[in-house]
């Protein structure tokens, strides 16, 4: 049996686009479970220290959690 032919076939499907995309959606889905981790910070903050700031606080974790999802979805529509 020839050495070409041991079950390395898939890695010729691989492409550098392919592998850009992979790491891309990777990447925004880790960043969107710490939009979530993040936003739950700011509201266990302002529960246990209440200040002028707090809604504003929350108001711009729930836009980052936003604007990561939009920027998922534009690149997987890209792709």
């Amino acid at each position: 049996m020839p050495i070409e032919a041991a079950g390395f076939g898939f890695l010729n499907s691989l492409t550098v686009g392919l592998g850009v995309k992979m790491f891309l959606i990777l990447f925004l889905i880790f960043y969107i479970i710490f939009a979530f981790v993040l936003y739950r910070q700011v509201l266990t903050m302002c529960m246990k220290l209440p200040t002028l700031l707090s809604g504003h606080l929350k108001f711009v974790s729930v836009i980052n959690i936003g604007i990561a999802v939009a920027v998922l979805f534009l690149i997987l529509g890209l792709f």
